[in-house]
């Protein structure tokens, strides 16, 4: 049966693994078969004897938290809820709307912009690639390929372009057909927005796997506690 370690105590020389149907497992020095001891959240192989794991061969290294490059700018490996929200997220929207504020109390506008509104605007070009980078890793974490968010973000950028097709032809005088691709940017845009309502469920609500799967090991490996989400 495959688990992953959920705490070793070297004092003891005693520690305890997860297994895939859900249940703990104790185990001592002597069932240890990989090299070294045995780290919290190294994924094994095990035989289980009651509540007991024996033959504990060696799968995976334990997760290693990303540092701030490999977070931002990575696509590899995974990360969980609160490391999606934590470290991304809330950081992202405060950085925006603290560049958001500066520019309308200084009286900016996207009709009259100034220096604040254009550092706003390089921000979210800056924060592209990193929105994709962390998105990935939580969709790793849900044990789906990364690919996946090619669903999202082509959808969003042709509806952006169907957006400025609609404005130049506006601004040419062409209004009629102005019109008509705006009422179809806004029926795309629904499109986008019921693929983003499943985004926000699935990847950023729904806990990820417990243990390793095809993209690294799992981020809540709690020591000596049942894997809880977060």
């Amino acid at each position: 049966m495959r688990g992953t370690v959920i705490g070793f105590d070297d004092d003891t020389n005693t520690g305890a693994v997860s297994g895939e149907d859900g249940e703990r497992y104790d185990f001592v020095t002597l069932d240890w078969r990989g090299q070294g001891t045995a780290k919290r959240g190294d994924v094994v192989d095990f035989t289980p004897d009651g509540e007991r794991a024996t033959q504990i061969a060696f799968l995976a290294a334990e997760y290693v938290k990303p540092d701030i490059g490999q977070f931002y700018f990575s696509p590899w490996g995974r990360i969980s809820r609160s490391q999606y929200w934590l470290r991304y997220v809330l950081p992202f929207f405060a950085i925006a709307a603290v560049l958001r504020l500066a520019a309308l109390a200084h009286g900016e506008t996207r009709q009259d912009p100034g220096l604040l509104m254009g550092l706003l605007n390089l921000f979210y070009f800056a924060a592209l690639w990193p929105s994709i980078a962390v998105l990935v890793k939580r969709i790793h974490d849900r044990d789906k390929s990364g690919w996946l968010i090619l669903l999202f973000y082509i959808p969003f950028f042709t509806g952006i372009g169907l957006a400025a097709t609609a404005l130049a032809y506006i601004a040419a005088g062409n209004i009629h057909t102005g019109n008509q691709f705006a009422t179809f940017g806004a029926v795309w845009f629904a499109g986008v927005g019921i693929i983003g309502i499943w985004f926000f469920i699935d990847f950023g609500c729904m806990p990820g796997t417990v243990g390793a799967n095809a993209y690294g090991p799992d981020p809540l490996a709690h020591p000596l506690t049942p894997r809880r989400p977060s």
